[in-house]
């Protein structure tokens, strides 16, 4: 029985000697073209440090008296630009020409409060808003909430004050709409 496996050991590795493709000395095995999963035509593999390639010939042109004139050939924009001088600094964005608005004595102050400036409504008004600790929150009243209870989500408002029109739960439970501009 020992013999017998060894038979079918030297079997198995013949079998996978002769499967391999042995290459001469310095040759690498022959690699068949990478193949596109798309279109099933053949890649190009170019390396990314190889010179650049020449630019074809453009092809002939035949003229009005029937001799042969090269066609006219389209510049590429890299050698119509100008080239910088590299030791020359890049231009800067001019700093200046972006306005900066002061903020005003209101601003400042509801930053201090740590509340957020912000435009409200359809026009250029704006003012302080306050992100609330209990903003999501259930809610059945307004007096459980920071802010407003809203009578469609009964959550609590996530800001205060909550512009707009809104339908909120009085601290009686009643449902009334409420609009702040």
């Amino acid at each position: 029985m020992p013999r017998l496996s060894l038979v079918a050991l030297v079997l198995c590795a013949a079998s996978l000697v002769a499967g391999c493709q042995l290459a001469g000395p310095g040759k690498a095995p022959a690699k068949p073209p990478a193949q596109n999963a798309l279109t099933g035509g053949e890649i190009e593999v170019t390396p990314l440090d190889a010179p650049a390639a020449e630019t074809p010939t453009p092809p002939a042109v035949a003229g009005a008296d029937g001799e042969a004139k090269a066609a006219p050939q389209a510049t590429p924009a890299a050698e119509t630009a100008p080239k910088a001088d590299p030791g020359t600094p890049a231009p800067k964005a001019d700093l200046e020409a972006t306005p900066v608005t002061p903020k005003s004595e209101m601003q400042l102050a509801c930053e201090k409060k740590k509340g957020r400036w912000s435009g409200i409504g359809k026009g250029n008004a704006r003012a302080c808003v306050f992100q609330t600790r209990d903003g999501g929150k259930r809610c059945d009243r307004e007096s459980q909430c920071e802010g407003v209870c809203l009578a469609r989500s009964g959550t609590c408002s996530p800001l205060k004050p909550l512009y707009g029109c809104n339908e909120i739960l009085q601290d009686n439970g009643a449902r009334v709409t409420l609009c702040l501009d």
